[in-house]
């Protein structure tokens, strides 16, 4: 992973989850610090971790995406607090790490490497936490019902978040295509949604016409 505004390599791309998820933050309401590209060693993982203790109240770790970086964050939290695993059932989610660290017991959660399944995972589970914390009196966004113009696919026993446009005037939803693969791709379909469309674990694709159930992506600018 490489800092954004530096020439890439071969193989390499651009660190984005740490910028998108700092951003995600802030438009809830809280002070966020963004920390450099962890690195690949526990003992420096661990000092890394450890030096955001003095000023942090929630600490969000994403990593890369690959298995070998989760488990080099658990082993690495592990040793310094009480971390459980949660294999969430959300299509392209997969495995996330939750529990409390340091003497002061500050709560810690891991989200995918992956841009779009961490920034998922941040509204359905971190954002509702840190609206808590500011003892906000709403903790999720909203959702309405709305029109699909465009059927979508799932896996089955998944359930799924699929980024969408909704109309102007909120009775119609049009789903976004996929264009391309690597980070910058995906945050750039994700940069034009204003909403997702959850659909159900049972559900594998749905058809064009149907009425769909939208969270809406109430954002603005920082």
């Amino acid at each position: 992973l490489v800092e954004p505004g530096k020439d890439l390599e071969i193989g390499e791309e651009y660190e984005t989850n740490s910028w998108l998820l700092t951003t995600a933050v802030r438009e809830v309401g809280a002070v966020a610090y963004r920390v450099h590209t962890i690195p690949d060693d526990e003992e420096q993982l661990q000092a890394v971790i450890e030096d955001q203790l003095v000023r942090a109240d929630l600490i969000i770790i994403s990593g890369e995406r690959h298995d070998d970086s989760f488990d080099l964050i658990t082993r690495t939290l592990a040793r310094i607090g009480e971390i459980k695993i949660a294999d969430i059932a959300i299509e392209s989610s997969g495995r996330h790490n939750y529990g409390v660290i340091g003497p002061d017991k500050t709560p810690v959660v891991t989200l995918p490497g992956d841009p779009i399944a961490a920034y998922i995972s941040f509204e359905l589970l971190i954002r509702p936490m840190i609206r808590t914390m500011l003892g906000a009196s709403t903790l999720h966004r909203p959702s309405v019902k709305a029109k699909l113009e465009k059927p979508v696919k799932s896996s089955g026993g998944f359930r799924s978040y699929v980024r969408a446009v909704l109309s102007e005037d909120g009775k119609s939803v049009m789903p976004l295509n996929e264009t391309g693969s690597s980070a910058q791709d995906e945050q750039a379909a994700l940069s034009d949604a204003n909403s997702f469309i959850a659909v159900p674990e049972g559900e594998t694709e749905i058809a064009a016409g149907k009425e769909v159930t939208v969270v809406v992506l109430e954002r603005r600018y920082i």
